[in-house]
């Protein structure tokens, strides 16, 4: 029987992961889908969302469609000839990953751009690599392009940016649940002694908790809130680490190597995360940079929109081939 796509699963043990601070698992599990004859293929590496894991993508979904089912589909469509799909497993006890370097985390970034991409592209001899992300997995995409030549194509779909509108609406929602605390750590221990752990307020603390785990940690691996709790004023020294890493400022800074490759991006016009105003900032700003891209808006939200992979998967993969 010819079977045209297979899911092969891997342990990555991972050195860069080995003493993390929060104590997740540093040996770690990769799905990937991989095509006939994948040596010298594209590998197309999935960045997850905040609050979910890239292997989540292969879940059965009666309303929607896993990603192997996507790759079949489109390969039968003829609209891709077959890439290697990388989903890693880079959930955190903070919630997700936001795939840079943390004291109160972990180094993923180095996880990603020292270990992962290497590995792959080693077993299966390409050095044509793109990175497609969702929201945060989005925001993982941009930035770790900017920092990485090994990156020739990157995907960001509603990936953070412009954190005043992004982030600063959550905060007066999570301050009274975060003052019943002594601090961050004191309520994670809480979250996850729960059982229920889906509760809306209950995420948005951890998103938040999170975001500054991996934007402001302290250098002995403490987690600083970017506000404080009695008052709800911002801690600007605090919250100016959070917009140091932020991509609609770190591209002025980082658009060369955005010249060498290809940047695609694409938000809802009705994005609940108010996304879709730093990738219009972001828009202008690679164009005062003459960094070429492609930019869609769509008439849609932040969620519920992996059908936007489609123009993603083979808009990177058609590049990787052509662009040795």
């Amino acid at each position: 029987m010819r079977i045209e796509l297979e899911v092969k699963t891997f342990y990555l043990e991972s050195s860069t992961l080995r003493d993390n601070p929060l104590g997740d698992p540093y040996v770690r599990r990769v799905e990937v889908i991989e095509p006939e004859s994948p040596q010298g293929r594209p590998l197309l590496i999935y960045l997850s969302g905040y609050l979910s894991s890239a292997l989540s993508q292969l879940n059965y979904d009666p309303l929607s469609e896993d990603m192997l089912s996507k790759a079949k589909r489109l390969k039968a469509e003829g609209k891709i000839q077959g890439s290697v799909i990388v989903l890693p497993d880079t959930f955190t006890k903070v919630g997700g990953n936001q795939y840079i370097n943390s004291p109160a985390v972990g180094n993923y970034e180095d996880f990603i751009l020292k270990e992962l991409i290497p590995y792959f592209a080693e077993r299966y001899g390409t050095d044509r690599v793109g990175v497609i992300g969702k929201s945060s997995g989005g925001y993982g995409a941009l930035v770790l392009g900017m920092k990485s030549d090994a990156i020739k194509a990157i995907a960001s779909h509603s990936g953070d940016a412009y954190f005043e509108y992004v982030y600063l609406p959550l905060f007066p929602k999570v301050i009274p649940h975060l003052r019943k605390f002594k601090g961050p750590k004191e309520w994670l221990d809480y979250f996850w002694a729960k059982v229920n752990r889906k509760r809306r307020e209950d995420l948005n603390v951890l998103n938040v908790v999170g975001m500054s785990a991996f934007y402001s940690p302290t250098p002995s691996g403490d987690i600083e809130l970017p506000f404080d709790l009695e008052t709800g004023e911002i801690l600007e020294g605090v919250w100016r680490k959070w917009l140091e890493k932020d991509p609609v400022r770190l591209v002025d800074s980082h658009y060369e190597r955005l010249r060498r490759k290809l940047v695609y991006l694409d938000v809802g016009t009705k994005d609940e995360f108010n996304i879709q105003y730093g990738f219009r900032i972001l828009r202008r700003k690679l164009k005062e940079h003459k960094v070429d891209h492609v930019y869609e808006e769509y008439e849609d939200g932040h969620f519920n929109t992996s059908y936007r992979y489609d123009i993603s998967i083979s808009l990177l993969e058609s590049y990787l081939r052509n662009n040795k």
